[in-house]
């Protein structure tokens, strides 16, 4: 009943900010339906780490250019998202600032899953062939191209390659940069005292599509009847997830107005305990005084003789730039952690359905429809897509443990034991190449995300409560919490540039996808080594 209450209550489009009523509080409905829109980011991402380098080799695009395809969603995205972070902050329209963005970005992403489960149709429209005449009839090594000649020539699906290339540039670009004005707009509509809460549900919303959209792709689909209607196995998956991500889009978007100008909310925002909140750079010029003001989590102590004269910090791209090369020696060793950290977790996102397919299954993404190898290697995506389901909920389990872990072991062992365990399982996953040890040791993967998006913000939170370091540094750059944050963020953008420049080497020198559980484990390795010079204040 609240909830139809609040519909058709009369008032302007900020009664939600007094602070002196309840209609403030958001019901657990309302944050699901906020967090919704995460959900349908995940589904995203789950077809696209399950299904995007499968469909781009069996498009005949050469293993060294397949993995280098991953390198421009990150190199733009390290460029454009803070820009386009400025800019939703500064952001006055009728619809609030958010949620233009979000459509936006959203627009990107469906556009993205179109071109990814339809490249390949829309490439024989321009031209490409449609038969391909075999030159081998059986692979004895699948992935060196000594011991056989390539079935599905790159030069005879240039179009429709091309296209899948821009669907997958858009789809990953934009599934990474929803998430922050997402996280702002369920902050900014929420009260204060929700903001943990809200995040929690953004969180396992989050889980929840991963866990489902994995899910998905592991179903058979072509034995039911939707094949009839869309198509073969992807193109089913990929159309499950449109419609998915339209629907979760729609609640998100119609929960709740926003306001337009940025004075409406501070009374409110500035008690947020919410590091999300001090991500968002206000357009006002800091003070000595108000930067002194910031206290235990961030937030910043309003005036008493102006209820919007608060100290925000105004972040420009080059005051954004300068501090990454300039940043405090704790910062600077949590930053190299991460960077290792989130390398060897996208060697398993994003190639891991192919190791399945070709390393544990047996079989080759160059055949035809309708081949063995071919039939074999489709069965390893599915069952790969299986695992990584595991591995989402083995995330949202420790998410719900992790805390607890931390006050009984502290915070430095459960960060450094967290990157060997996931070390461990990736080894044992690339020696045993058994489907009983895929599926339980995904779970490993499900452990260092968790940590990744817990531990290295939760360090920075305790920095800033600390003072271990001034905002003001020695070269008068004003640093705050927000800045940092954002560039612990960047590091997953230089992770997944840096892997997916080299990795397509790797595995054509190894002849093997097992290389990919090894440079994983190795990667993971250096992150634990690294972790131990890391600042904890225990």
């Amino acid at each position: 009943m609240e909830y139809f209450k609040r519909k058709f209550r009369s008032g302007g489009s900020y009664d939600q900010f007094d602070d002196n009523t309840r209609d403030n509080y958001k019901s657990k409905f309302d944050l699901m339906r906020l967090s919704a829109v995460v959900c349908g980011i995940e589904f995203c991402y789950a077809a696209e780490t399950a299904f995007v380098s499968p469909i781009l080799l069996q498009l005949g695009l050469p293993v060294v250019l397949m993995t280098l395809t991953w390198c421009l969603p990150p190199l733009i995205g390290f460029f454009l998202v803070p820009i386009l972070g400025s800019l939703s902050d500064k952001c006055q329209t009728r619809i609030g600032r958010r949620r233009p963005f979000i459509l936006l970005y959203s627009t990107g992403i469906l556009i993205g899953l179109l071109l990814v489960a339809n490249g390949q149709t829309m490439g024989y429209w321009f031209g490409d062939s449609k038969n391909i005449i075999f030159n081998s009839t059986e692979l004895i090594n699948q992935t060196n191209p000594i011991n056989y000649r390539i079935s599905i020539p790159f030069s005879s699906r240039k179009f429709g390659t091309t296209i899948t290339v821009l669907g997958v540039f858009l789809l990953d670009l934009d599934c990474d940069a929803c998430q922050s004005p997402s996280r702002a707009y369920l902050l900014d509509v929420t009260h204060p005292n929700q903001h943990s809460v809200g995040l929690t549900t953004f969180t396992s919303m989050a889980g929840l599509g991963g866990c489902l959209g994995y899910f998905f792709g592991s179903i058979p689909w072509e034995n039911t009847f939707l094949s009839k209607l869309f198509g073969d196995h992807v193109h089913v998956v990929f159309t499950l997830v449109w419609m998915i991500y339209i629907i979760c889009l729609i609640l998100t978007v119609t929960t709740a107005k926003e306001p337009n100008h940025i004075e409406i909310m501070v009374p409110s925002l500035i008690r947020s305990s919410s590091c999300q909140y001090i991500m968002s750079s206000y357009s006002r010029r800091p003070t000595r005084d108000s930067i002194e003001d910031i206290n235990q989590y961030g937030t910043i102590k309003q005036e008493p003789d102006d209820s919007t004269s608060v100290a925000y910090f105004k972040i420009s791209y080059f005051d954004y730039l300068r501090s990454i090369i300039y940043m405090p020696v704790p910062l600077r060793w949590l930053c190299l952690t991460n960077f290792f950290c989130w390398m060897a977790l996208v060697s398993y996102s994003l190639f891991f359905t192919d190791f399945v397919g070709q390393s544990v299954f047996g079989g080759n993404p160059k055949f035809e429809l309708g081949h063995p190898l071919r039939s074999l290697y489709n069965d390893g995506v599915r069952f790969g897509s299986l695992g990584m389901s595991v591995y989402s909920i083995s995330c949202s389990i420790y998410s719900f443990n992790i805390q607890s872990l931390n006050n009984y072991f502290g915070i430095k062992r459960v960060y450094v034991g967290s990157q060997l365990i996931y070390a461990v399982g990736m080894l044992l996953m690339g020696y045993l190449r058994h489907r009983v040890a895929v599926i339980i040791l995904s779970a490993v993967a499900g452990i260092l995300y968790s940590t990744l998006f817990t531990i290295p913000y939760l360090l920075i939170s305790k920095y800033y409560t600390s003072n271990i370091f001034n905002q003001s540094d020695t070269y008068g750059q004003i640093r705050g919490i927000g800045t940092d944050v954002a560039v612990l963020s960047s590091m997953v953008f230089l992770a997944q540039l840096c892997l997916s420049s080299t990795m397509g080497t790797f595995i054509h020198l190894a002849g093997s996808t097992v290389i990919i559980t090894v440079v994983a484990s190795i990667l993971s390795i250096c992150g634990a080594i690294s972790a131990t010079h890391v600042l904890y204040l225990d």
